[in-house]
């Protein structure tokens, strides 16, 4: 068994810090990574890692959305997607807005100007679905569907947050 460095965490419920100590067992040739502790030591909230929120990860969700092969199978639906890139109502909003803000015809120009040097099978796809993007978002039914499968996902973070908070403030007390 090896270790990794240790990291310092701060938590997405209760805004605690605490140190998370990675271990890598190297059983029966896979490798898999432990983490110590698995919660928050304050709060008892899961550990959720996710990739900072930018263009990239709101282009996978419009993609996402409107059926890309590629992103349909990884994520499967924009609840699944946002439930897996998102901890609170805050960060759910802020992609949401992330996408909002795309401009997705200056996306699909780009890709247009990419396939005129490359014929890429991959991004000729996703060309396609940009241009279905682009026009269902000029009717206004886009973003309303996003609004719409965020709902239940938000909801859900407020009930962790919700709960979590309860213990923390419990054990504050103690």
């Amino acid at each position: 068994m090896r270790v990794a460095p240790s990291t310092p965490v701060t938590c997405f419920v209760c805004g605690s810090t605490f140190t998370v100590h990675n271990k890598v067992d190297l059983d029966g040739g896979r490798r898999t990574v432990l983490q110590e502790p698995s919660a928050c030591p304050f709060c008892d909230a899961p550990l959720r890692t996710i990739p900072k929120l930018d263009v990239g990860v709101a282009k996978s969700l419009l993609l996402t959305e409107a059926g890309a092969p590629e992103e349909k199978k990884a994520y499967g639906t924009v609840e699944r997607f946002l439930e897996r890139f998102t901890r609170t109502e805050a960060e759910v909003d802020t992609l949401l807005t992330l996408a909002r803000e795309l401009d997705l015809g200056a996306w699909e120009e780009a890709n247009l100007a990419r396939l005129q040097r490359s014929k890429d099978a991959g991004l000729k796809t996703e060309t396609k679905f940009v241009a279905k993007l682009r026009k269902e978002a000029e009717d206004g039914g886009l973003f309303e569907r996003l609004q719409r499968a965020a709902a239940p996902v938000k909801d859900a973070h407020r009930a962790l947050w919700s709960r979590h908070m309860a213990v923390f403030q419990q054990r504050k007390q103690s």
